[in-house]
């Protein structure tokens, strides 16, 4: 199974716990037991907060706060990054749309987002249902998507740059 190359499996524990923690994530996409944190970016030259990063949380009915760490390599190879994804990107717009107009909302994108080819109408849609501006929306990539320097994924970042949203390099 794809969990098991993303949760490192070598044991027979090991994968049942990963498999568990698939299940009980599918559940909690379904239930809408995921949260979002919003941590804020600060401008170092003046101190002034300038945008909040949104941060999946996840808090397990039986088994408390889950960490990122441990349940997004499994969203990954599940396929569940995708719709907890856009989730995650309509939930910022969102609230973005209700903070002061100077103030940004940045969002990180998996690569798997990328190859859905739909990430950039997903955006769209966001954007226009909350009445966001898109240079209020800052998309974090990994450098990894970068390196592979595919035709789909510069067209993708070439459309988003056209809408105006920030594109920021992220885990560098």
């Amino acid at each position: 199974r794809a969990w098991a190359s993303a949760c490192g499996v070598n044991s027979g524990a090991r994968r049942a716990h990963c498999a568990g923690i698939a299940n009980d994530l599918r559940r909690a996409v379904e239930r809408g037991q995921l949260s979002l944190a919003f941590q804020p970016i600060v401008r170092l030259a003046d101190g002034r907060v300038t945008a909040f990063e949104a941060l999946l949380r996840w808090n397990h009915p039986d088994k408390g706060m889950i960490s990122p760490a441990s349940f997004i390599p499994i969203a990954e190879s599940s396929g569940l990054i995708v719709p907890i994804g856009n989730w995650v990107l309509e939930q910022s717009c969102k609230l973005a749309a209700t903070w002061r107009k100077n103030l940004s909302v940045a969002v990180n994108i998996s690569p798997a987002q990328f190859k859905s080819g739909q990430l950039v109408d997903v955006v769209c849609a966001a954007l226009a249902k909350y009445g966001l501006a898109p240079h209020r929306l800052e998309l974090e990539i990994t450098e990894s998507l970068l390196l592979e320097k595919s035709y789909e994924t510069l067209e993708v970042l070439r459309s988003l740059k056209e809408l105006g949203v920030v594109i920021a390099l992220d885990d560098f």
